[in-house]
């Protein structure tokens, strides 16, 4: 990982600022790093470019979290033919066949347990772990869950923003719908299963029926403040107390829809605004990092244009007068906690 690239030196920069590069650089360094969820892979399968040579497009590849000092990507598979019938399973394999091709590169590693992200961070390594974007990929077959945790699936969003058989999404809120009997179902698989359940893109209505059932921690992988911008996949003040009074986390996105309610990319000052309301809705040890990276268009929140340029982040932390040890479980400290408690 080479942060200092990032922090390049300015011809008038003061002793102050330099100061705080080099704080930065040095809580950056000894952090674990975890960014709770990249659309990379959807990119990968449409051969866009290669994940271990780094790229001028997009926002993700191997070289480009390693500068980042990214110990473990949450790559998201996302249901990309949304044509019924979805036919969910055969798109889950491409996307697991993909997973097992880009972790056997060399400098990346697949992670199934916690200790994994541990050993990629002393390896110098990137983790990887497999998320599944919707449940429309078990096709009403709990089966096909159990068959996903054993290819390596980690995570499950319930929904996108539809409805679907487990539940209905953000998009369908005015139906006031929540989780169907067999969301339940999957919710107590899931716990059995060791799979965290991830309620970014689900109704309101669902996201409370996770609150009320839930048996583990559960998370909002990549989704904003409601206060800050009213859009219907940003959560409510009530939704992150809830979510930190779980034992779960939030994590905050880079998408520029929910930071600006538009295409125009935002700001890091914006990112960390944020960070800094979930704070203080949900608890310090809930939120985390889920920059949406690559399931976007368009660069980053300024000048954070892709996932290498995250040390810039810790810098713009500490700017804003957070401590080490709270910017170290933002990084990353957080997502581990959540986990160990799910995942082992």
């Amino acid at each position: 990982m080479d942060i200092k690239s990032v922090f390049k030196k300015a011809e008038d920069e003061s002793e102050e600022i330099a100061l705080r590069k080099e704080r930065a650089e040095e809580i950056h360094e000894e952090s674990i790093v975890i960014d709770g969820h990249e659309g990379t892979l959807f990119d990968l399968i449409r051969e866009k470019r290669k994940f271990d040579e780094e790229s001028s497009e997009g926002h993700s590849d191997l070289p480009r979290l390693r500068q980042g000092g990214v110990d473990c990507a949450i790559f998201t598979a996302f249901p990309y033919d949304r044509i019924w019938p979805i036919r969910g399973v055969k798109q889950g394999l491409e996307y697991i066949d993909k997973f097992e091709e880009i972790v056997k590169i060399p400098g990346a590693r697949p992670v199934l347990q916690t200790s994994d992200i541990e050993e990629a961070n002393k390896a110098g390594e990137v983790g990887i772990m497999l998320s599944f974007g919707g449940g429309e990929f078990i096709e009403g077959s709990i089966e096909a869950l159990r068959m996903y945790y054993r290819l390596g699936v980690r995570m499950l969003t319930l929904t996108w923003n539809e409805r679907n058989l487990l539940a209905d999404g953000a998009g369908f809120s005015a139906s006031r719908g929540g989780l169907t009997p067999l969301g339940f179902e999957v919710l107590e698989e899931a716990a059995k299963l060791g799979i965290i359940i991830d309620v970014s893109h689900l109704s309101e209505a669902g996201f409370w029926d996770v609150v009320d059932m839930a048996e583990a921690p559960f998370v909002a992988s990549h989704s904003n403040c409601h206060a800050l911008l009213p859009h219907p996949r940003n959560l409510t003040d009530g939704q992150l107390a809830a979510i930190g009074q779980s034992g779960g986390l939030v994590g905050i996105s880079f998408n520029p829809e929910y930071l600006t309610g538009s295409d125009e990319p935002g700001t890091l000052s914006q990112v960390v605004d944020h960070i800094l309301h979930a704070i203080e809705m949900a608890g310090e040890e809930h939120v985390g990092l889920g920059t949406d990276f690559d399931s976007f268009s368009g660069t980053g929140p300024e000048p954070l244009h892709h996932i290498g340029l995250l040390p810039l982040l810790t810098y713009e932390l500490l700017e804003r007068g957070l401590s080490g040890k709270v910017i170290s479980g933002i990084l990353g400290g957080n997502w581990l906690r959540v986990m160990r408690a799910v995942i082992g």
